[in-house]
């Protein structure tokens, strides 16, 4: 076994960042990331994860990304 995060932590680490919501994930790896969500493997899957949650706003219709607002 590599050093790389299992299949089953990755998904669970990203059903948490779910639940924790965008705005407190990018916090939170800002703030301190190893004390609040864990090492460097985190923060890379904290980071692709925002980039991806970014990306589906910037890709959402106009309506979507108003109401949501």
């Amino acid at each position: 076994m590599g050093l790389g995060m299992q299949d089953i932590d990755r998904q669970r680490t990203l059903e948490y960042f779910e639940r924790l919501g965008k705005e407190r994930v990018r916090l939170y790896t800002a703030v301190d990331c190893e004390r609040f969500l864990g090492g460097w493997q985190v923060r890379e899957l904290a980071e692709e994860w925002l980039n991806a949650k970014d990306a589906e706003e910037r890709s959402a219709p106009f309506w979507r990304r108003f109401m949501r607002r």
